[in-house]
């Protein structure tokens, strides 16, 4: 490959970013950076293989307890030995039993944790107030004492414990109290450090604020460098997708009362999740003959849902997606989540579905069923089941006898309307939430793009409407700017399609018909009267009376500049101002090169 990244005027092999940029190999003059949009967060596989969000403290000050807070009946001493080694920490001393320090809070809603790290001085409890009433026992291992949510005490090392309490609510305001017992307050001092509001079932690493909140991860304009799931070894992609919105409103917090629970128990933050994590559910059968499942009704026109969750083996290892209408069922689908293997699947008459099924690290799997029918009465009822066996007695019925032990672990459902495949994971936690469509492209770079001759190499993952789709979702384009000059790559029809366009089509195939995931390298060699296209290491078609267009712009998973978008995973973009010869096209699209 050295040879060809020599040839080559640009090389982008996803590896450098920053907001609003995709850096490339070559060149590395600014030429080579392509412009990345997307004006919303979003999660990605991280370079360990598990889910990474964005995370985002709601705090002002979270480490400056004399600026924005209210103090009342208490004094602050800074430069206090820390929880992490540093001289960061804080002496909180109340003159009187109901002194604290309180935060006002604006636009704060939904599934939240409040975190802060506290030590004992002449007091050792603590009072978190906010999201519930919660006091804490700072002495010997720590101890969760009265409370009104859920909550949680760690001990971090040398006497310092992170307090953090979990709801589903819209505070006004925190507050800090020094307490001497469970459920007293009282005067005296205790040591705080780095105050968190995030949301989520659980308080994640700290995120220092000043002036305003502060988010990390994948946010806005952050370009998503995606590993493979459960891998750690694995090369990135450049994940790029359309907008989608998941309304399913509490996607990891099952409790929630929007889910209907049918002879069945939830319990939350139980076990490790796929972004390794102790926030995923337990869902539980009770002792009655009937699904033992969650359920939610939603309203949709669309002929086309999709929907997803991740799950892993408990007590039980058969796992179902279950789905009807206002009158009757329409699919089911049966997974096997110790073998990771989907074991049966039932549509009725007028439905289809694809589905599948995505390891991710430790036992976890990602279901999706890509569901296309019309639901009667526009009501899509969607049920995620324990399974007694692979195969329901009276399918696609998945009734059966609890003993109340039968169990399996959940974690982040979606539900994509008017959607034919899933998306990657969109977090809510009370609000359906949408991520807008992700768009990268390089404009003014005729300098790198072969005019009259050159060649184009393309390595990506194949992915497209599943379900009888007709419409061009377009992987990779370059253009004048308008729709008269083009180069392309798209899926249309379940198919791949490659084209050259100089006003009218001078060239076009689209005879190879790839699956969903397949990694595909395609390299278009073309010259005036002379045009070559190799995929996966074969000559796939040739041409010789196509004449090219002069052009002067990249766009990745759009059609120049309108909004066509499919989904992406680029593992590898190269641009060659010189046609290679079909030799080289063969061995640059060779699946060992």
């Amino acid at each position: 490959m050295s040879s060809f990244y020599d040839l080559a005027s640009l090389v982008m092999i996803p590896s450098g970013k920053k907001a609003g940029k995709v850096y490339s190999q070559k060149p590395l003059t600014t030429d080579g950076q392509l412009d990345f949009t997307r004006a919303s967060t979003a999660t990605r596989i991280g370079s360990d293989g598990n889910i990474e969000k964005t995370r985002t403290n709601l705090v002002l000050q979270s480490n400056q307890f004399d600026t924005t807070w209210t103090i009342s009946n208490v004094t602050l001493t800074s430069g206090q030995s820390g929880y992490d080694g540093t001289n960061n920490a804080w002496l909180l001393n109340s003159s009187l039993s109901g002194g604290y320090l309180r935060q006002n809070l604006s636009g704060v809603s939904g599934m939240n944790t409040y975190s802060l790290y506290v030590k004992a001085g002449s007091v050792s409890w603590v009072q978190l107030t906010g999201f519930g009433n919660t006091y804490f026992n700072l002495s010997g291992s720590g101890a969760v004492g009265n409370t009104s949510a859920i909550a949680k005490i760690e001990s971090v090392g040398s006497g310092w414990f992170r307090c953090s309490v979990t709801g589903d609510t819209s505070p006004s305001q925190v507050r800090i109290y020094s307490a001497s017992a469970d459920g007293v307050n009282a005067s005296g001092t205790i040591y705080i450090q780095d105050a968190q509001i995030e949301p989520g079932l659980v308080a994640t690493n700290v995120i220092t604020t000043t002036t305003a909140a502060v988010s990390v991860g994948s946010v806005d304009n952050m370009p998503r460098l995606n590993y493979t799931p459960g891998s750690a070894t694995s090369c990135p992609s450049l994940l790029l997708e359309p907008q989608r919105t998941n309304v399913v409103t509490h996607s990891e917090y099952f409790e929630a009362s929007d889910w209907n629970k049918n002879s069945s128990t939830v319990l939350s933050n139980q076990i490790t999740s796929p972004e390794n994590t102790n926030n995923a559910s337990k869902l539980s059968d009770k002792t009655t003959f009937n699904r033992h499942s969650l359920w939610r009704n939603y309203t949709t026109s669309s002929t086309n849902n999709t929907i997803s969750i991740f799950a892993k083996k408990g007590t039980k290892k058969h796992f179902s997606i279950y789905t009807s209408d206002t009158t009757t069922w329409n699919t089911m689908l049966v997974v096997d989540l110790e073998a990771g293997t989907i074991t049966k699947e039932y549509n009725k008459i007028g439905f289809t579905s694809i589905n599948t099924i995505e390891s991710y690290a430790n036992g976890w799997y990602r279901i999706v069923a890509a569901i296309s029918g019309t639901q009667s009465g526009n009501a899509l009822y969607t049920r995620f089941a324990i399974q007694d066996e692979a195969e329901p007695a009276n399918p696609p019925d998945n009734k059966y006898t609890g003993d109340g032990t039968g169990n399996v672990y959940i974690y982040g459902a979606q539900v994509e309307l008017g959607a034919s495949y899933a998306t990657s994971y969109i977090p809510t936690f009370g609000a359906t939430v949408t991520r807008t469509q992700d768009r990268c492209n390089k404009d003014g770079i005729s300098g790198l793009i072969g005019q009259t001759a050159g060649t184009v190499y393309f390595d990506w993952v194949m992915n497209h409407e599943s379900v009888g789709t007709s419409e061009d979702l377009y992987a990779l384009v370059l253009s004048d700017n308008t729709s008269n000059k083009l180069i392309g790559i798209n899926n249309y029809n379940n198919t791949l399609a490659v084209f050259i366009k100089e006003v009218s089509t001078q060239f076009y195939n689209n005879s190879f018909s790839g699956s969903d995931g397949l990694n595909i390298k395609l390299a278009l060699a073309y010259a005036n009267n002379d045009v070559a296209l190799y995929i996966n290491g074969n000559q796939i078609a040739t041409d010789t009376s196509a004449s090219i267009p002069a052009l002067n712009q990249i766009n990745l998973n759009t059609f120049y500049n309108e909004n066509l978008p499919d989904s992406t995973k680029v593992n590898n973009l190269m641009l060659f101002k010189t046609r290679l010869s079909n030799t080289q096209l063969a061995e640059l699209t060779s699946i060992d090169s």
